[in-house]
């Protein structure tokens, strides 16, 4: 069954049959979970010169 059928055989249900079937679509649709995505970590300021000195500045020859 494509969409295009699925959608006359909802139109030709009573109205209460309708609302019964929105609700149940509505259900079923909007309980799908949607990933999020990971966040940016923010540095403190510690942390930020910690990092600095041990990468940035700590040079070995």
């Amino acid at each position: 069954m494509d969409a295009n059928t699925a959608y006359q055989v909802a139109k030709a249900l009573p109205r209460e049959g309708q609302e019964q079937l929105f609700e149940m679509l509505k259900k079923d649709l909007y309980s799908i979970k949607h990933k999020k995505k990971k966040g940016r970590t923010v540095l403190t300021e510690e942390d930020a010169i910690q990092h600095l000195l041990t990468h940035v500045f700590n040079k070995k020859d």
